[in-house]
């Protein structure tokens, strides 16, 4: 369903290559983050400190990586999308799809 409303915004937009590396840069963050919640969430919530402490860290790390992939929104050309992320050494995306790939799947709720 997502991705489907990712194109409609995409396609309603015109051709830039910023359109389409946000949405699909978000679409992985996203999907990353999800996971990781999963299955490391759990063990935060046992106490109130640690809790907010994780509240915290997700705060901020989403907030970084929302302006990370929006920048591509306010240059829209590839070439300064390019040097913008060689500058970062695109990490943040290999360090999401490493999570992505090795991060277990979290076991499913037996009822």
């Amino acid at each position: 369903k997502q991705w489907y409303q990712r194109r409609v915004a995409i396609t309603a937009g015109g051709f830039y290559p910023g359109y389409y590396g946000c949405f699909m840069s978000m679409t992985l963050f996203l999907l990353t983050s999800r996971k990781l919640r999963r299955v490391v969430r759990p063990h935060f919530i046992n106490s109130t400190a640690m809790k907010m402490f994780y509240d915290a860290l997700t705060t901020v790390c989403s907030v970084l990586l929302i302006n990370y992939a929006s920048i591509q929104l306010c240059f829209l050309s590839f070439e300064r999308n390019y040097t913008l992320y060689r500058h970062f050494y695109c990490l943040p995306h290999i360090i999401c799809t490493l999570i992505y790939l090795f991060c277990p799947s979290p076991k499913p709720k037996k009822e």
